[in-house]
């Protein structure tokens, strides 16, 4: 495994890590992977799931560009009066992939994002043909009747209970910190035009992975809510999917972010065509 520091972008402004198999051990045919920051993390992301995820991508061939949006981690800010967070997000994740193609001559990629990292990685693997592979963790959510039925039903978990109880315990100060307001919303878009984007992805033969986390528990709380929130789309078999329900947001037990990797590096490999891993050209 390789690792350098690179700049790219305008003004060479933006900083990441490229992480590079040794050539002995580099996949033919395998795609690119893109990170990008998770909220205000920088290019490590969370617990530095990004860190280990790209170096054991590299143990399997892949090579993985891990870079700094404008403003954040390492990367210089923009100048004032340029576009918006989410634009400048979009512009910036085309310009890691402009130089990966420039650089190393890269035309194929995959896209990961967590969070409100999804909101980029959605916007350009709609818009980019050169993403042939797209991973939303704890992306879009949208509450179905079986989310309020169990959203109802938690109230009788005894567990619940418990927890409840022994919070009144607590210190006032503690107490309503824990009860403080949300201070970050994301506006999501709406169901039909995502379901719609799917669709296209699907038919452009985008390979797709879907992850939902426990952390989750005030918009998904159930395995199947996935595919009932697209049901017309009819998406099992057809794309890539895990719900750990007692992982938290950001993954930071160690033993869920190890199988989170696991599903990551699995849909990864399984996204490189078959005739690359066996040296074959296609027909046709």
């Amino acid at each position: 495994m390789r690792e350098r520091v690179c700049t790219f972008g305008p003004e060479e402004s933006l900083v990441g890590v490229l992480t590079e198999p040794d050539p002995a051990k580099v996949l033919p045919g395998a795609p690119t992977v893109v990170l990008s920051n998770v909220g205000l993390n920088h290019h490590v992301g969370p617990y530095r799931i990004w860190v280990e995820l790209a170096r054991q991508l590299a143990a399997r061939g892949f090579s993985t560009l891990r870079f700094d949006l404008s403003g954040l981690g390492d990367s210089r800010p923009r100048r004032a009066g340029g576009p918006d967070e989410f634009q400048r997000a979009r512009e910036e994740t085309r310009a890691a992939l402009d130089f990966l193609e420039q650089k190393k001559g890269q035309r194929r990629f995959v896209l990961m994002g967590l969070c409100s990292g999804v909101d980029s990685v959605h916007a350009v693997t709609v818009q980019d043909p050169r993403v042939v592979g797209a991973a939303f963790i704890d992306g879009y959510t949208y509450r179905t009747a079986g989310y309020h039925l169990r959203f109802q039903f938690r109230y009788l978990s005894p567990r619940r209970w418990s927890r409840y109880l022994r919070k009144r315990k607590l210190p006032t100060q503690l107490r309503e910190a824990g009860e403080a307001d949300e201070v970050y919303t994301r506006e999501y878009p709406e169901q039909a035009r995502l379901m719609e984007d799917y669709g296209r992805l699907l038919e452009r033969g985008v390979s797709l992975c879907f992850v939902f986390s426990g952390g989750m528990g005030l918009s998904y709380n159930y395995e199947r809510q996935f595919f009932e929130m697209f049901s017309p789309l009819k998406l099992e078999n057809r794309v890539t999917y895990a719900f750990y329900p007692h992982a938290d947001h950001l993954f930071s037990v160690p033993d869920d972010r190890a199988e989170l990797l696991r599903k990551l590096i699995a849909w990864a490999v399984g996204s490189v065509p078959p005739h690359a891993l066996t040296g074959e050209r296609p027909t046709g």
